[in-house]
């Protein structure tokens, strides 16, 4: 997630906690679509568009990076001017010194339209190259755009290779980010969307793969970025049938990607997909049977807003034993990942309101002095927008003062006194309960278990540790460290993160008991040194999983 929010503090605005829906469409085939296959529209300026045809026959190469089965004509790029109905006038091809007998298209131009970036068929010296497969891979190029409108300089970008393509380039609306298609080594599925940084000197930073934020087992391709949007295409489970458009907020970490629907999606291939965020219009390609030709272009407008789903949790602050509402109660929010959204102080009525995106595991706490702390697991429902709560808080028991009664003095009475010889008194050594396990010396104590994705101690916990507090005390030339672990069900920098949370969490308690600080120390293992076959991707039961979410104290010498 670090490179995700590398890219939100290059370019984008400002973070929004709550997931998008899609917005509804009207679509239509235009006019200038062709029996060939036409696809790819950028804009160029306000008013004129670019894309890509096969109008021109052409040699056919095999291409891996749209159709794996197919081998796909020549597309040439072509110019035309939009009109306010959503056509593309006065189509000409866009003729340009670097134009090859093989294939361009996707293109896109930098804010101030000086440069241009653009897909191309691997080439060198005239003359297409394949991999070692024989497929013929694609690369981004960059040009200058002159003021005639002729594209110069021409060079091929550093991170393309011969080996994997490279494709479907996109310019962030700054000009300082630039997202493309690739399936070098490294992607999840098939091929991936990455994003590189555009220096300012002309050179590029190392291209960083969005990560399982966006990408999938499956294909991920054409983006374009509009505002704090990515809009993709994928062929995932969810689609609706081949190439699905999709829609995702960069600057939300936690997002899912949202399917737009019909009627921008079908069951066939749809991909492509640009808009102009301030008219609300733009376009998609689709190879849907009901067009002109292989491939052909639609426009759309955007007749309704994209919301952002939100969810909200209402509710109040109750003693446990009472049933009183309890004032003044601080209730705070936390992400899956621990990570704290917001805190809420509560007034003379107990109640609390959080606004959450539509998506599950958060976690909400209620503290308040004299009382143990609550919390609660909150998931997301469809069609369920609205939650209402009680957290209950049990007052914190007052130590039991006993009363002693006077005894009465007795006066001994005097008896004789008779002297025996001492027996000599042999004082057994009390030994501290240490097992030995996995070559490790470590205290004889049940098991700590907490709660799935929670590090906080439970009742039933604290009297495993009320036991190592006392052997402690007893036996002061004792230390001791806590580790602990978690099963493999999150990845694994989640759960090194929460088996230190409960590693610290322990440690903090058993420092509140009076033990020296340098007695006792923490350490979160994650997932790594499972006691059984349970590793990723291995189905088990829930007692497996438990063996693993174990934790040791271990003696380590002074």
């Amino acid at each position: 997630m670090k490179k995700i929010l590398v890219i939100i503090s290059l370019f984008l605005i400002q973070i929004s906690y709550a997931q998008l829906t899609a917005a509804q469409y009207t679509i239509k085939n235009i006019k200038a679509n062709t029996k060939y296959s036409d696809y790819g529209t950028s804009y160029f300026g306000p008013n004129r568009i670019i894309f890509a045809s096969s109008k021109l026959d052409g040699k056919k190469l095999k291409s891996k990076f749209k159709k794996a089965d197919d081998d796909l004509p020549r597309y040439d790029l072509f110019k035309g001017f939009l009109n306010y109905k959503g056509e593309i006038n006065y189509v000409k091809k866009l003729l340009n010194n670097f134009v090859t007998k093989y294939n361009e298209s996707n293109v896109s131009f930098t804010p101030d339209l000086r440069h241009v970036y653009f897909t191309q068929n691997n080439i060198k010296k005239g003359k297409y190259i394949e991999d070692d497969s024989q497929w013929v891979n694609l690369k981004i190029y960059r040009a200058s755009v002159k003021t005639n409108g002729e594209w110069g300089d021409i060079v091929s970008l550093p991170f393309n290779n011969d080996k994997y393509s490279c494709a479907h380039p996109s310019v962030s609306e700054d000009g300082r980010v630039l997202f493309f298609s690739s399936d070098m080594p490294g992607s999840y599925g098939a091929s991936d969307i990455y994003w590189v940084t555009i220096n300012k000197n002309g050179t590029y930073g190392e291209p960083q793969n969005l990560g399982a934020h966006v990408n999938s087992a499956a294909r991920e391709n054409f983006p374009y970025v509009e505002g704090n949007i990515l809009y993709f295409s994928s062929d995932r489970p969810t689609s609706s049938g081949g190439l699905d458009v999709y829609m995702v907020a960069l600057d939300d970490p936690d997002a899912e990607p949202v399917n737009l629907g019909a009627p921008i999606n079908s069951e066939y291939d749809d991909f492509c997909f640009v808009i102009d965020r301030q008219h609300k219009k733009g376009f998609f390609s689709s190879n849907r049977p009901d067009g002109k030709g292989e491939d052909d272009i639609y426009s759309f407008v955007q007749e309704t807003e994209i919301q952002e789903c939100k969810q909200v949790i209402n509710g109040e602050i109750r003693d446990k034993e009472t049933n009183k509402i309890i004032p003044g109660a601080v209730v705070t929010m936390y992400s899956h990942n621990n990570i704290i959204l917001s805190t809420y102080p509560t007034k003379s009525d107990g109640k609390f309101s959080f606004d959450l995106a539509c998506r599950g595991n958060y976690r909400v706490e209620a503290n308040q002095v004299g009382y143990h702390k609550a919390f609660r697991h909150i998931g997301f429902t469809p069609n369920l927008f609205t939650q209402n709560i009680t957290l209950y808080l049990e007052k914190e028991k007052e130590p039991e003062v006993v009363a002693i009664k006077p005894v009465k003095k007795v006066e001994p009475k005097e008896k004789e006194v008779v002297i025996e010889e001492p027996k000599p008194v042999v004082k057994e050594v009390p030994k501290p309960p240490i097992v030995y396990k996995d070559g490790k010396q470590m205290l004889d104590l049940p098991p700590i278990y907490f709660d799935l994705d929670q590090y906080y101690i439970t009742k039933e916990a604290t009297e495993t540790l009320g036991k190592a507090v006392r052997i402690l005390k007893d036996f002061p030339e004792i230390n001791i460290e806590f580790g602990a672990y978690t099963d493999c069900r999150a990845s694994d920098s989640y759960n090194l993160h929460l088996s230190d949370l409960r590693a610290k969490e322990v440690v903090k308690y058993i420092l509140s008991q009076g033990i020296s600080r340098d007695r006792i120390t923490g350490r979160g293992y994650g997932e790594s040194r499972p006691v059984n076959k349970c590793v990723d991707g291995v189905k088990c039961t829930e007692a497996e999983h438990l063996q693993n979410r174990r934790t040791e104290f271990i003696i380590k010498k002074k």
